[in-house]
């Protein structure tokens, strides 16, 4: 009796997990398909890449583009959109950050470090002998050529000889630094994603200044920053269903939300076009382009890879290209009704 009654548990175990097997195997197949038609239904002029399968990062260099995310560091050409991964590359996590500094080094930031990429050689740089961090969100290089660096607990700067961090005794506490912007004043501004203790701080001098949702912030979370031709910096906040973009000019703040035409309430990127255009990027609603007064709106339907833009570059060809949490996006202007 013991022994058949391990039988049938045995074989109703082995049932169950046949069942569940043909039940992953049919969600595999049917996104597969679904994924396979998305890309083959765009409108002309507009292209879906895949790989990548989700882009945080983007770097337009000649005719490469350079991807981040989840499965690290992906090139795509320009003109053909063929993907490959870079030949001699060291191992990756998340990818959160790449830029190209004015003397033409590449610099990654990911979960697991920062590396650099110049003249076809790779240099990891961190993790690293007396280099104080290792988990990279953001990067930017400011004026002076010296490259900052935020992480999961500081802001260090880089002056080509050592490594100094940016908060001091007086200095704010921090979460972590998602997002470094310089404007054209040569303010640093640091944003915190973390939506309940995230905030947006500036950086005049030695002196920091923070700024929440007390002082004009629509959401905590900080997700990307920008500064148009006017000098109005534009921030990107929210998370899931809430937030807006908030804008800041002649030291008060505004904020757009989406009763004021934007995609999505919980923003994820802003990005002025070449024409002065600013396209919004949200969470989960796609993205909006303010054209004369009014905002466009661009979702899955209309063509995009996926419904949350994470970053918005324009090559100088005039072409767009929008990492999304579903792949890239890339569009022809001339295709692009506004």
């Amino acid at each position: 009796m013991a022994a058949h009654r391990i039988h049938t548990y045995t074989k109703n175990i082995l049932q169950l997990g046949a069942g569940i097997l043909i039940i992953v195997v049919i969600v595999v197949v049917l996104q597969s398909i679904s994924g396979y038609l998305q890309v083959q239904g765009t409108p002309p002029g507009w292209t879906i890449i895949r790989p990548p399968h989700e882009v945080s990062a983007l770097l337009i260099a000649n005719d490469t583009v350079w991807t981040g995310g989840k499965e690290g560091v992906l090139q795509v050409d320009r003109i053909t959109g063929k993907t490959a991964a870079p030949q001699d590359a060291p191992s990756f996590g998340y990818v959160r950050q790449i830029i190209m500094d004015r003397s033409g080094t590449i610099w990654i930031g990911h979960d697991g470090g920062l590396v650099t990429y110049r003249n076809a050689r790779w240099q990891v740089i961190a993790p690293g002998l007396g280099i104080p961090f290792t988990k990279v969100l953001s990067i930017t290089e400011r004026r002076d050529g010296t490259i900052v660096i935020g992480t999961d607990a500081d802001i260090f700067t880089y002056d080509g000889l050592k490594w100094q961090s940016l908060l001091r005794n007086n200095s704010p506490a921090i979460a972590s630094a998602e997002v470094l912007y310089e404007d054209q004043s040569g303010d640093l501004w640091a944003g915190c994603g973390a939506p309940m203790h995230g905030a947006l701080y500036r950086l005049q001098g030695t002196g920091w200044q923070q700024f929440s949702v007390n002082d004009g912030l629509p959401h905590p979370a900080v997700r990307a920053i920008t500064e148009d031709s006017n000098g109005t910096l534009w921030v990107a906040t929210g998370y899931s269903r809430n937030g807006g973009a908030a804008l800041f000019d002649k030291g008060r703040w505004t904020n757009i939300t989406r009763a004021d035409g934007l995609a999505g309430e919980s923003t994820r990127s802003v990005y002025q076009d070449a024409a002065g255009r600013m396209w919004v990027g949200s969470e989960y609603d796609g993205i909006a382009v303010k054209v004369n007064g009014s905002w466009k709106i661009f979702t899955e339907k209309d063509g995009l890879a996926g419904y949350e833009v994470k970053i918005i570059r324009q090559d100088h060809d005039g072409t767009y290209w929008l990492g999304t949490n579903q792949g890239l996006s890339r569009i022809n202007p001339e295709y692009l009704i506004l």
